[in-house]
Parts: structure tokens; sequence; C-alpha cells
């Protein structure tokens, strides 16, 4: 995670790689391990979860939109 310090508070801006990946690897085994039809619940129940621990709704928002943009992206073939 990039870490960042502002006036002796620590801010962390973003996960490490190597984090990044142990996510990825244990979104898809979750996936994986739900029926179909619940997937998309699963995903949803998620990204609340998610943006509940994050106190700065633009940033929430961005998310949202960087992942819908990468959704649009593979839907092209880009």
């Amino acid at each position: 995670m990039t870490t960042i310090l502002t006036q002796n508070v620590v801010t962390q801006t973003a996960l490490p790689f190597a984090d990044l990946e142990q996510v990825y690897e244990q979104l898809a085994v979750t996936l994986d391990s739900l029926p179909e039809k619940q997937q998309t619940l699963f995903l949803a129940q998620l990204a609340l979860a998610l943006a509940h621990r994050i106190p700065d709704i633009d940033q929430v928002l961005t998310a949202i939109n960087e992942a819908h943009e990468g959704t649009c992206l593979d839907e092209r073939g880009s």
C-alpha cells in the first residue's frame, strides 16, 4: 500500500500489487463457489461493504466509474 504521512497521520492510498493479486484470487474463488444467480447479489453486497469503509463519496463514485469503463472496454475487445 502506498503510504502518505501528513501531520503525523498515516494515509494509505492503494494496495500493493501483491495484495491486489490476493484479493483477485479470493474474489475468484468466492465467485466460483456461488451459484451464478447469486454472483451479482454477492458483488453488489461486496461493493456496498467496501464503500461503507471509504469515507469519501468521490472515491467511491470514481471506483464505480472505473469498473464500468473496464467492463465496457472488455465488451469492445480492447
